[in-house]
C-alpha cells in the first residue's frame, strides 16, 4: 500500500514539475492577417507566410491614448488580438516585490495591413467552348481559394477539378467578421 501511495505521489510530481516547466518556456501565440503575434518578455511579430520579422513593432510601442508601453512587455507572457490591438499579459513587480498579473494594450494597426481586393480579381470567367469554369473567390473554412470547373460532356453540369489558394486573396480578411463575440486568440487555436 505505501509502495503504491509513493509511486502516485512521485507520478503527481513528476506530472507538475512537466507542467510547469511547459508553462514557464512556453511562448504565446496569436495569428491575425498573416501575422503571428509571439508574447515573450516583448513583443513579436512574424510573417506567417514567410516567416520573415516583421518590424512592425519596432519601439515605441504606444497604447491607444498614444503613450510609450514598450518597457511595460518586458515581462509579456501572453497575447489576444482584438480589433487593431494586442492585449499583452505582463507581469510587473510591485513594491515589495511580488509579482502580480496586468494587462497591456498595444495598438498594433501598423501590423494588420488589410488588403483591399478589386472587383476583377473575384469575377468568375468561363470559356464554353473547352468547358471550363474559374471562380477565383470561394472561401472554403478559413482560406479563400480559386476553384476550377469542367463541364461534363455537353451537358450543363460541372464538376470541380482542382483548387487552389489565391494568391491575390493572402491578408485578406472580411472585417464584418470580427466581432465583439470573436477573441481573434490563440485559445480559438487550440480547437484546430
Amino acid at each position: 500500500m505505501a509502495l503504491l501511495r509513493n509511486k502516485i505521489f512521485s507520478t503527481c510530481v513528476a506530472a507538475s514539475l512537466l507542467c510547469a516547466t511547459s508553462t514557464v518556456f512556453a511562448e504565446s501565440v496569436a495569428i491575425k492577417y498573416d501575422q503571428i503575434f509571439i508574447a515573450d518578455k516583448g513583443l513579436v511579430v512574424k510573417d506567417l507566410l514567410t516567416g520573415q520579422l516583421n518590424q512592425c513593432t519596432a519601439p515605441p510601442l504606444l497604447d491607444p491614448a498614444g503613450n510609450d508601453v514598450t518597457s511595460l512587455l518586458a515581462t509579456a507572457t501572453d497575447v489576444v488580438i482584438k480589433r487593431n490591438y494586442a492585449i499583452v499579459t505582463v507581469h510587473p513587480l510591485d513594491s515589495q516585490g511580488n509579482a502580480l498579473t496586468d494587462t497591456v494594450t498595444v495598438d498594433v494597426s501598423k501590423c494588420l495591413v488589410q488588403k483591399t481586393i478589386p472587383v476583377k480579381e473575384c469575377i468568375s470567367t468561363v470559356d464554353l467552348d473547352r468547358g471550363v469554369l474559374t471562380i477565383p473567390c470561394v472561401q472554403i473554412n478559413d482560406s479563400i481559394v480559386t476553384v476550377n470547373m469542367d463541364r461534363r460532356g455537353s451537358s450543363s453540369n460541372w464538376e470541380v477539378t482542382f483548387l487552389q489558394d489565391n494568391a491575390n486573396m493572402a491578408n485578406y480578411s472580411d472585417a464584418s467578421n470580427d466581432d465583439e463575440e470573436d477573441d481573434d486568440s490563440k485559445s480559438k487555436q487550440k480547437g484546430h
